[in-house]
C-alpha cells in the first residue's frame, strides 16, 4: 500500500490508497488474451472429443471476469487524513461508502495497539467518545510511521500549540 504525506504552512495531509498494478486498459487487455488462450485450448480440447472442457473454460473465464469486476469496484479506494490547525478529517472511500470524520486536533489522541489474538496492531484516533480507524492496508512499518508523525502533531504538544 502507499502512504504519501503533504506538507503546506498551515495543512498536513497523509493519503493512503492501495496498490493496483494494472490500469483499467491493461486489466481488459489481460482478460482478453487470457479469453484468447483459453478459448483456444478449449476448441482444440472440443475437435478432439473432449468437449467437458468447454463448461470449464466458461466458469474459469468467469470467475477472472468477477474477480476484475470486484477489482475495479475498489481500486480507487482512499483513506485521507487532513490536520490544520483547528481540525483534523478524516475521509475514507471504501467502494460505494464514503465517511467524513471531524476532530478537534487539541482533543485528539492517538491509540496504536495490537488486539488480544491478532498479529496485526491497529491505529485509531479518538476523541470525545468516537473511534475511527486509519492505514487499514498499510504494512505494520508503515503504521509505525504514521503513527509517529501523528503523535507529533495531536493534543496538547503538537506543533502549534507548544508553550
Amino acid at each position: 500500500m502507499s502512504l504519501v504525506a503533504a506538507r503546506t504552512l498551515a495543512v498536513r495531509t497523509w493519503v493512503v490508497r492501495r496498490n493496483c498494478s494494472l490500469s483499467v486498459g491493461e486489466r481488459k487487455w489481460v482478460f482478453v488474451a487470457t479469453a484468447a488462450c483459453v478459448g483456444t485450448i478449449a476448441v482444440v480440447f472440443l475437435f478432439l472429443g473432449a468437449w467437458p472442457v468447454l463448461p470449464f473454460a466458461g466458469l474459469e473465464l468467469a470467475l477472472l471476469w468477477w474477480a476484475l469486476r470486484q477489482f475495479d469496484a475498489t481500486a480507487d479506494d482512499f483513506e485521507r487524513i487532513t490536520l490544520e490547525s483547528e481540525r483534523l478529517t478524516i475521509e475514507a472511500c471504501r467502494g460505494a461508502l464514503r465517511e467524513r470524520h471531524e476532530f478537534h486536533p487539541y482533543w485528539a489522541r492517538l491509540r496504536y495497539w495490537q488486539p488480544p489474538g491478532q498479529s496485526n496492531h491497529r491505529l485509531l484516533i479518538c476523541s470525545h467518545g468516537k473511534e475511527v480507524e486509519v492505514g487499514r492496508w498499510l504494512t505494520e512499518e508503515q503504521k509505525k510511521l504514521l503513527a509517529d508523525e501523528l503523535r507529533k502533531n495531536l493534543g496538547p504538544a503538537g506543533p502549534d500549540r507548544t508553550l
